[in-house]
């Protein structure tokens, strides 16, 4: 399920590339690590990647059009899962029990700004923190607690949208290859990556009470390395 919808939208990562090949602003590379998620089943620890044990992975394009500024779009998959039993979830989760496992694909176009100039044209080291937000669109298993059981199952595919923030560093190593280090914080319009607010037809016959409030939305915090690949043809500076 994850190759196709990557392969879905691969024809529009293309198309995106297409874009200002005749000067070396253009990266393309590979995204990978952690996700945790916070909402209203487990932990509420903000920056978690390992104690889950899930992963997160994509690719991911950037137009730099000045040293300041670039548009970035990327497709990544997230596993996320949390429980009520781990140790350091509130004792009113522990004694409800309750758990589940999600997948999040989803497709991103956002900004970045620079904290200093970084002109990726420039074959000598360099290096600078930064910011991103943007919108992204995913998809993701809809999930409920059928009665009588505390571990979440599935009961058909939804999508939502969520804003993505994101702060970060990154360092032109070589003439060509970018490493970043980064967090993004996804706020979801979603409440029920965790099944805590199901919305199919008959919930209330098959599923547990709704323990989710309605009103605030659930997270999902990436935080990672990138490695981009610098391409295109070098602009001439000449005086």
């Amino acid at each position: 399920m994850i190759l196709k919808v990557i392969t879905k939208y691969f024809v529009l990562f293309i198309f995106l590339i297409s874009f200002q090949l005749n000067s070396q602003r253009n990266e393309i590379g590979v995204l990978v690590g952690g996700s945790n998620y916070i909402g209203d089943v487990g932990p509420t620890t903000y920056i978690d990647p390992i104690s889950y044990g899930t992963y997160s992975y994509g690719i991911l394009y950037r137009n730099n059009f000045s040293d300041r500024f670039s548009v970035r779009t990327q497709i990544s998959s997230s596993d996320i899962k949390s429980s009520d039993l781990m140790g350091n979830s509130p004792e009113y989760r522990k004694l409800r029990g309750k758990s589940f496992e999600n997948t999040v694909q989803e497709i991103t176009l956002a900004i970045d700004f620079n904290f200093s100039e970084f002109d990726v044209q420039d074959d000598k080291f360099q290096f600078s923190p930064f910011t991103s937000t943007g919108l992204s669109y995913f998809r993701y298993d809809g999930i409920h607690y059928p009665l009588g059981r505390t571990t979440a199952q599935s009961y058909g595919k939804s999508s939502d949208f969520a804003i993505p923030v994101t702060v970060g560093i990154k360092a032109k190593l070589l003439k060509t290859l970018v490493l970043g280090l980064e967090v993004t914080a996804r706020h979801t319009f979603t409440e029920n990556l965790d099944g805590s607010y199901p919305t199919f037809e008959n919930t209330e016959i098959y599923s547990e009470k709704r323990f989710g409030s309605g009103l605030s939305q659930d997270w999902i915090v990436f935080s990672g390395l990138t490695l981009t690949y610098v391409f295109g043809n070098y602009e001439c500076k000449c005086q």
